[in-house]
C-alpha cells in the first residue's frame, strides 16, 4: 500500500536545518496575502527577480511573486545551508526553474506552484517531482474543458460520478495531472490526454496509465489539503516513505 500523508496537518515550523533525503518530501505553504517587506526582497532576490516583478502590470501579481520566490530563497538556503541571495537558479527549457548544478551537492529537487492566495513549495532530493494547488471555483466549465485536457479514461470517470462529486473530482484530476506534467518537466509538448489519473476526490490518487509506457508503478501521486476551497497533488518519481507538510511564516 501507498504511504499515505496527513492531509490535515500543517506543523507551523519546519526543521530549522531539515535534512532533505530521497525517500521524504517536505511540501510548504505559503500565504502570498502576506507580502514580504521591500527591504527583505532587496536582499534577497537577485537583479533579475526584482527586474521580473517590477514588469508585473497589477500590484497584487507582484507582491506574490515577491513573497513566493522570497520564501523559495530562504527555503532552498536553509537546506542547502548558504544565505539565500547565495542561491542560484538555472531553467530548463520548459521554463522549470532548478538549482545550478555546482551548487546542488545535495541533488535537490524542488517544484512551485500558486493560486489565488496559497503556494506550496514542495523538496525532496535524487527525484522528479512536481506540485500543484487550484482553487476550486463553481464558475468553471467542466464538459468543456475535461473534454479538451483530460483523456477519454478519464472523461468517463468523470461523467460516471454523482453530480455532487463532479466539481471536487474535476478539480482532483486537474491538479494530479498538473503535478505529474510538472515533474517530469515536458509542460505542454507532453499532450495531457496521453495519460491518465484517477478522477475520484475521496479516493487515494494515481498514475493509471501513460500511453506507449509501462512505468507507471514507477510515480507516485499523492493528495493534499493546503486550506478550505482548495486541491492540490505532489507527484514524485519513486515511492517516497512520506509527505511532511508545513506552514512557511
Amino acid at each position: 500500500m501507498k504511504p499515505r500523508p496527513d492531509k490535515s496537518r500543517w506543523r507551523s515550523e519546519g526543521p530549522s536545518t531539515p535534512a532533505c533525503s530521497s525517500d521524504r518530501v517536505d511540501v510548504w505553504r505559503v500565504r502570498l496575502d502576506q507580502p514580504a517587506s521591500p527591504a527583505q526582497a532587496n536582499n534577497v532576490l537577485s537583479p533579475d527577480e526584482l527586474a521580473r516583478a517590477n514588469r508585473f502590470h497589477f500590484e497584487r501579481d507582484r507582491l506574490h511573486f515577491v513573497r513566493c520566490r522570497t520564501a523559495l530563497r530562504f527555503l532552498l538556503g536553509r537546506y542547502l545551508g548558504i544565505p539565500a541571495l547565495e542561491i542560484r537558479l538555472e531553467y530548463q527549457t520548459s521554463g522549470k526553474p532548478e538549482l545550478a548544478a555546482k551548487q546542488n551537492l545535495r541533488r535537490l529537487r524542488f517544484n512551485v506552484s500558486h493560486s489565488a492566495d496559497l503556494a506550496l513549495i514542495a523538496v525532496s532530493a535524487d527525484h522528479r517531482l512536481g506540485i500543484d494547488i487550484e482553487n476550486i471555483r463553481a464558475d468553471v466549465d467542466i464538459a468543456m474543458l475535461s473534454e479538451r485536457f483530460f483523456s477519454a479514461r478519464e472523461r468517463a470517470s468523470l461523467q460516471a460520478l454523482p453530480q455532487n462529486l463532479q466539481l471536487q473530482a474535476f478539480f482532483a484530476c486537474w491538479t494530479r495531472k498538473e503535478a505529474f506534467l510538472k515533474a517530469t518537466g515536458d509542460g505542454l509538448s507532453f499532450p495531457l490526454s496521453d495519460f491518465t489519473v484517477s478522477t475520484h476526490p475521496e479516493r487515494s490518487p494515481e498514475l493509471e496509465e501513460i500511453r506507449g509506457d509501462t512505468e507507471v508503478a514507477h510515480w507516485f501521486l499523492a493528495d493534499l489539503s493546503p486550506k478550505n476551497g482548495y486541491r492540490a497533488t505532489v507527484a514524485v518519481e519513486g515511492l517516497p516513505a512520506s509527505v511532511e507538510t508545513y506552514r512557511w511564516n
